[in-house]
């Protein structure tokens, strides 16, 4: 919201204020793209979230509420790149009209700059709607594929683009001093520096596979050790596919294993269905491991913290590392057969009080009920739950009817 209300703003500015050319319109859709890109790079991911969950305990809950929805920035990253396209749109637009109205124009955009410059108006309109939400959750891989490999093509054109476009509009200049001029090629530099920063760490690395039943294994890697509330990706082919896991740091060696971090894989496709029954020796990360909605309990006093199944994995590393006191809620089938003796205990060491709801034996419970009477009991200031995306939101809009500020993973990527 807040980024189409600073494009509005500054759209009114364009047409009833200022007097500006189209390289100013230009601009205005790198401003965009820059920060549709920037704020999907890991490091200024972890960078926002550090500043927001900086935040004391001791300031009011209404704040520190507000402070924690950091993990909803996907709306910035979707609504930034609308916004560049629209710009882009205009610019063209302007350019196209120009053209046809003013023969002098056509010195300053050449026909090869208007063309690449309507390949990449298309390309971007082919991303948002292969982005579209409904598709993106029914045709993930498609999705991801097509904004790599479209989002790759679109940097190479625009790089050709704007020098052309720099070119057409330099006058006098040398193109050098007028390409170093440009606002739009230090903007370019910096999104193409984002967008090759994870590949960069891109890595095949050694893999401790234990398996934990045919519905689990955990996957232990010795390579960094991340802080708690982050998740890491891995891939078996790192142009086609990547799968997000949230870590579970191990700041200590145990059972003979190096310190480093661990993740839970559950079976819920041909890919995780492969690391149970084929356990890796070897996988590919890529980038840093980056924060996401686990990160944000260090911003409460008291935290019910909430799970379904392998939803354990995420909240494993604040059970056994409190940043505050917990009050676990988890509902499974067959805790010990599915996850294992060792980590059941990890969990019932770590949080005597701990809710288990065993679906096999109880039946499904009603979550929100075994929530809501959690964090009246153990008097929470916060709710954060780890399941599907059905239950997930059933549980937040649950606690968020009662007055209980609530989180849980959201599905924007």
């Amino acid at each position: 919201m807040l980024i189409w209300l600073a494009n509005i703003t500054t759209l009114l500015c364009v047409l009833l204020i200022l007097n500006t050319g189209p390289q100013w319109i230009s601009t205005i859709a790198f401003i965009n793209l820059t920060i549709a890109v920037l704020v999907r790079q890991d490091a200024v991911i972890n960078i926002l979230y550090t500043i927001c969950c900086s935040v004391p305990k001791s300031w009011p809950l209404a704040i520190r509420r507000r402070f924690a929805k950091i993990y909803h920035f996907g709306g910035v990253h979707s609504g930034a790149a609308m916004a560049a396209t629209a710009w882009f749109a205009g610019s063209i637009g302007y350019n196209i009209y120009n053209r046809v109205d003013d023969a002098k124009a056509i010195a300053r955009v050449s026909p090869a700059t208007l063309t690449l410059s309507l390949i990449v108006l298309l390309l971007l309109f082919a991303m948002i709607g292969f982005a579209y939400p409904t598709f993106r959750k029914k045709r993930h891989n498609t999705f991801e594929r097509v904004h790599r490999f479209f989002g790759w093509t679109i940097l190479g054109i625009i790089w050709i683009q704007t020098i052309l476009s720099i070119r057409d509009q330099r006058g006098t200049q040398s193109l050098g001093h007028a390409v170093v001029s440009s606002p739009n090629f230090w903007m370019l530099l910096v999104i193409t520096a984002s967008i090759a920063s994870s590949w960069i760490f891109l890595r095949k690395v050694a893999v401790d596979a234990e398996v934990l039943s045919n519905h689990a294994v955990r996957l232990h890697f010795d390579y960094t050790m991340p802080v708690n509330g982050t998740f890491t990706r891995l891939s078996e082919r790192p142009l086609f596919e990547w799968h997000s896991f949230a870590t579970v740091p191990a700041p200590t060696a145990v059972n003979g294993r190096p310190k480093g971090y661990s993740l839970i894989v559950s079976r819920a496709g041909d890919w995780t269905g492969r690391q149970i029954s084929k356990p890796p020796t070897h996988l590919w990360v890529r980038g840093i491991p980056t924060c996401g909605v686990m990160r944000i309990v260090t911003l409460f006093n008291r935290v019910v913290l909430v799970g379904t199944g392998s939803g354990i994995g995420p909240l494993l590393g604040h059970i056994q590392v409190p940043t505050c006191p917990i009050r676990l809620v988890w509902s499974t089938p067959n805790r010990v057969d599915t996850f294992g003796k060792d980590i059941v205990d990890v969990v019932y060491a770590a949080e005597p009080g701990a809710i288990v709801h065993d679906t096999k034996k109880q039946g499904r419970p009603d979550l929100v009920r075994l929530t809501w009477d959690a964090v009246q009991e153990f008097q929470a200031e916060a709710v954060i739950a780890i399941s599907n995306e059905k239950l997930t939101k059933k549980v937040v809009y649950g606690m968020e009817t009662r007055g209980v500020p609530a989180f849980g993973a959201i599905w924007d990527s």
